[in-house]
């Protein structure tokens, strides 16, 4: 059975750091649903470290895709919810290469970055961003990890506020199916639907955030009282 006890609380560094995982979650969770409700009809591809991913909805390359998405679901499970503190610090680590890493070389060996989405219509270099977000990111890596390590180790349960959050924040995905598998390729309709997918991106890690329980805010009451 899958533990979702949280072991840490919220703090405005974690918060900062689960941002920054959401805004790079885009790059997987976009191609992820798409290819899946889209099929055939939607093209994706990415270069990672050298090699080149691509396909037209689910190919074989795909796999590449699915890999990304689980490391990010596990990645932001293990903000709150890993209770070593080694795989949590080591998770950050990997995803600092994965993301940054990759892009870093990318500027280093073509010596630009682009970002395509042919559904907004949106085609930029990134490589302005990309170094500057890099240096934040290992900062907010550093002060997560050392406010974590002084921290303590708390056991907040997974409450029914997790539930409706996931409810809420996961409930679209059929109308999401729906926008981006009818009507015409990038229009509307697919726009709309990546719009909603973005913002999921951003929510996503409310679901997997501690919340106190009724129980907890009626003891905190009487203590106050």
């Amino acid at each position: 059975m899958i533990n979702l006890t949280a072991y840490r609380r919220p703090t405005m560094w974690k918060n900062i750091l689960a941002f920054m995982i959401s805004l790079t979650f885009m790059i997987v969770w976009l191609p992820f649903i798409r290819s899946i409700c889209d099929g055939s009809s939607y093209p994706w591809g990415t270069q990672y470290f050298g090699f080149t991913f691509y396909g037209n909805g689910i190919t074989t390359d795909f796999i590449f895709v699915v890999i990304q998405f689980l490391f990010y679901v596990f990645l932001m499970y293990s903000i709150y919810r890993v209770k070593d503190r080694t795989i949590f610090y080591g998770l950050l680590l990997v995803w600092f290469v994965n993301v940054f890493g990759n892009l870093l070389y990318d500027i280093a060996v073509n010596g630009d970055s682009m970002f395509h989405g042919e559904t907004l219509n949106v085609h930029i270099s990134i490589t302005w961003i990309v170094i500057p977000l890099s240096v934040l990111a290992l900062f907010v890596i550093y002060k997560v990890i050392r406010e974590d390590a002084a921290g303590p180790v708390v056991n907040d349960p997974w409450t029914r506020r997790n539930t409706l959050m996931a409810i809420l924040i996961l409930g679209p995905i059929p109308v999401q199916a729906v926008l981006l598998a009818t009507g015409e390729p990038d229009g509307l309709t697919d726009q709309i639907g990546v719009l909603m997918s973005i913002t999921q991106c951003f929510l996503l890690p409310f679901v997997y955030r501690p919340y106190k329980s009724v129980q907890e805010f009626t003891t905190v009451q009487t203590a106050t009282e």
